[in-house]
């Protein structure tokens, strides 16, 4: 009804006019047509005023042209000239003695016009009488539309009483209601018409013009005459062109009747209220029928305007129809929101907020949570069809426990539900049912699957059952109560990584720098940048209990880029005493697969004094595997820029050394586990070697770290591992004392020395 009545309004306050007129040209031009042929425009053009006499002419030439036309076998001769005064009276009764021997009908032009600029009485102005006697009469008055443009045009014009035809009625022979108009048909090519020039009509007189039986206008096309108007689809064109074109609207037939802007308008209005009442269409449904509504209406009118039948306004209708799509669209995705509110998008199945909403105002109700264990593996081997499958035939197997049978997904591997009162003094029992319920393998697709779940209750909140099933799954039981003692804990962490935020924003924690000692040239080679964190109150605290504490929160970028900064800032002070230093910061692995993350690295490292080739990534093996597509570009895009890559921790992942030749990475560096045991393990010996061994031969050098005697530095050495990294060589030390011991040659000479 909204859509109804907007329309109804474009209507009534005739907005749309101009969009019509554009939808009609762009039709015109998809059926553009030749003019017929039958009617011939006599331009007096630039070219005839410049050969004749001044302007006005002597009217002996048009006497010239009538007999010129005559001899051609003309049928019929109209002119869109003013004859209304008088000339020369030689001139005039010449011009009169043609009109009465021709025999074609001659046409002569007259004009409706207001008496006196302040009167509103109008006149009709004709040819002087002795013209009119031997003449037909046929009005050129044209009405302009309020944009100025002439599209429209009348079968004729009534004067104090008097009719008369209009010019191109006359001309096509066709009769219609007097001060009735119709639509001047722009498909026709005004160009196809065909025309001749005045001079050259005269000059010929009459010999080799192929006019017989034809019909012919003369007007004025040169420009210092005026005449001109503009029309929509043309712009700026001869007035004598424009009777032309009217006149073969007429002459082809394609005046069509224009039934108006309702019937296009009721008939879509009828149709979306047959389709709204009958209920059986969604949203999606009626926009697609309004939308082909208006495919077909645009047919229609293209094949009713081809086959001459009649014409139509389609705007108030695509006004209809333009507002109700944007309406339903706008109120399905309304209600679209709303229910998505409540609806997980990949299951369908009722989310956290609907539960909430069940929970609100509710007496105590206990709330049960199923955590899929393996969720991780789960999503690499299924995708989003079958994992909405998964989850509904969970919820399934689950209705069974629930209260009003229904289950909610509240997490993506997470789904809970309120436990049924039968349950309640029995709840071990009750998740011993649950855990039956999961015995068999689910159905996903074509694929069945077996589900691992751990199980929380809490008869508080679904956060507190939440926390349960994660607190059932470290504890590696099948299900627990919520742990108020693992509130605290969060609670304690929530606050240190606070803490921890503002440290690095304020610089409070310390990079320190352990040497790593080139084994084949036996001098110090660089550094390795690691992490150190004093805690005012809990004194240090150990990098293994902050860094997966920020890197859980999402948050061990800006760790990262302080430490590289500070590194970078602490390597360009290594330069003047010991130019060609390297320095190592690790990478975390959740930080490969930031793209941000690598570009905003990488700028930082360039917008440094030293060498890209200075500074080494250090990412560990596992982070590799986990996405390798992604690892492999992330890496690729640093070594591309000079900074060297390094493996850390090799050794401890599934990784091999030919599935490493393939990443972009400079060094590998063997994991501590396998260097402390080295001197006494005869197994890690040959580990060791081989892999030294393979890894040089493919081009990369080898790190060791976790040297900590004389012998297992001797024994790197002699395998020909390339550089050593371990307590034996050196603790981490502050940038101020790795100067003062290292730089400044004190321990390395010693080291040189022994």
């Amino acid at each position: 009804m909204f859509a109804l009545f907007a329309s109804l309004t474009l209507i009534w306050g005739g907005v749309g006019n101009d969009v019509e007129q554009q939808l009609g040209n762009m039709r015109a031009n998809m059926l553009e047509k030749p003019a017929s042929g039958e009617l011939v425009i006599v331009e007096i053009d630039a070219k005839s005023l410049q050969a004749l006499d001044r302007w006005p002419w002597p009217r002996k030439y048009y006497a010239q042209a009538i007999d010129s036309l005559n001899d051609a076998g003309v049928s019929q001769i109209a002119f869109d000239v003013d004859f209304s005064s008088r000339s020369v009276p030689a001139q005039d009764q010449i011009f009169a003695d043609a009109i009465a021997r021709s025999q074609a009908t001659v046409v002569l032009p007259t004009m409706r016009q207001r008496a006196s600029g302040t009167q509103s009485k109008f006149i009709e102005s004709l040819p002087i009488e002795k013209l009119r006697a031997n003449a037909f009469l046929a009005s050129v008055n044209v009405h302009p539309d309020h944009r100025g443009q002439l599209n429209q045009y009348s079968f004729g014009t009534t004067t104090n009483g008097i009719a008369r035809p209009s010019l191109a009625s006359m001309i096509a022979e066709s009769s219609g209601s007097i001060d009735k108009s119709f639509a001047i048909d722009q498909a026709i090519d005004p160009a196809s018409i065909p025309r001749l020039s005045f001079v050259d009509l005269i000059a010929n007189e009459g010999r080799s013009l192929d006019l017989l039986g034809k019909k012919v206008l003369i007007g004025a096309t040169a420009i210092e005459l005026g005449d001109r108007y503009p029309i929509s689809r043309f712009g700026v064109v001869p007035g004598v062109v424009i009777q032309g074109m009217a006149s073969e609207t007429l002459i082809q037939g394609t005046n069509l009747q224009n039934l108006g802007k309702f019937p296009a308008l009721i008939f879509s209005a009828i149709l979306l209220a047959i389709c709204i009442a009958s209920r059986k269409f969604s949203s999606e449904g009626l926009i697609g029928i309004a939308f082909a509504n208006a495919i077909i209406l645009m047919g229609a009118l293209f094949l009713s305007e081809y086959l001459h039948w009649f014409t139509f306004s389609n705007f108030p209708a695509f006004c209809l129809l333009g507002v109700f799509m944007a309406m339903q669209k706008f109120m399905s995705t309304s209600n679209a929101l709303k229910t998505s509110q409540f609806i997980n998008t990949v299951s369908k199945l009722p989310n956290d907020a609907a539960l909430l909403q069940t929970l609100t105002g509710k007496e105590l109700v206990y709330i049960a949570t199923a955590r899929l264990s393996d969720f991780r593996e789960l999503r690499a081997i299924t995708n989003k069809t079958s994992r909405r499958d998964l989850f509904q035939n969970l919820a399934n197997r689950l209705n069974f426990l629930a209260r009003g049978e229904r289950i909610y997904q509240v997490d993506t591997d997470m789904v809970a539900w309120t436990v049924k009162r039968e349950y309640i003094d029995d709840i071990s029992g009750h998740f011993d049912t649950a855990v039956a319920l999961l015995q068999s393998p689910i159905m996903t697709a074509d694929t069945k699957i077996k589900i691992n779940a751990t199980f929380g209750i809490s008869a508080s909140s679904l956060d507190e059952a939440k926390l349960a099933s994660e607190q059932a799954f470290v504890a590696g039981k099948k299900w627990a109560w919520h742990d108020a003692d693992v509130d605290q804990a969060i609670g304690e962490k929530h606050d240190l990584l606070i803490e921890l935020d503002q440290a690095i924003e304020v610089g409070n924690l310390d990079v320190v720098y352990q040497p790593k000692w080139d084994l084949s040239s036996n001098r110090l080679g660089g550094a390795e940048a690691l992490v150190r964190w004093s805690h005012p109150v809990q004194g240090m605290i150990s990098p293994e209990i902050f860094i997966p504490m920020l890197e859980q929160a999402g948050r061990i970028d800006q760790l990262t880029y302080h430490v590289l900064k500070q590194a970078l800032k602490d390597l360009a002070s290594w330069q003047e005493q010991r130019p060609g230093l390297t320095c190592a910061v690790n990478i975390s692995a959740q930080l490969l697969s930031d793209s941000d993350f690598v570009e905003k690295a990488i700028a930082i490292v360039e917008r440094s004094s030293v060498w890209n080739a200075q500074l080494v990534f250090e990412v560990t093996e596992t982070a590799t595997m986990v996405d390798p597509e992604q690892s492999a570009l992330a890496l690729q895009r640093i070594q591309s820029t000079g900074i060297r890559v390094s493996i850390d921790d090799y050794g401890t992942g599934q990784s091999t050394m030919s599935y490493l030749q393939r990443l972009p990475v400079s060094e590998i560096k063997l994991d501590q586990s396998f260097i402390k045991t080295l001197v006494t393990d005869k197994t890690n010996q040959v580990m060791v070697q081989s892999t030294i061994k393979m890894a040089q031969n493919l081009g990369f050098k080898v790190v060791a770290e976790g040297i900590e005697d004389q012998a297992c530095l001797d024994l790197l050495t002699k395998y020909g591992c390339d550089i050593g990294q371990g307590w034996h060589i050196s603790k981490p030390v502050t940038s101020d004392f790795f100067i003062a011991a290292w730089l400044d040659r004190g321990i390395e000479e010693a080291r040189l020395s022994a």
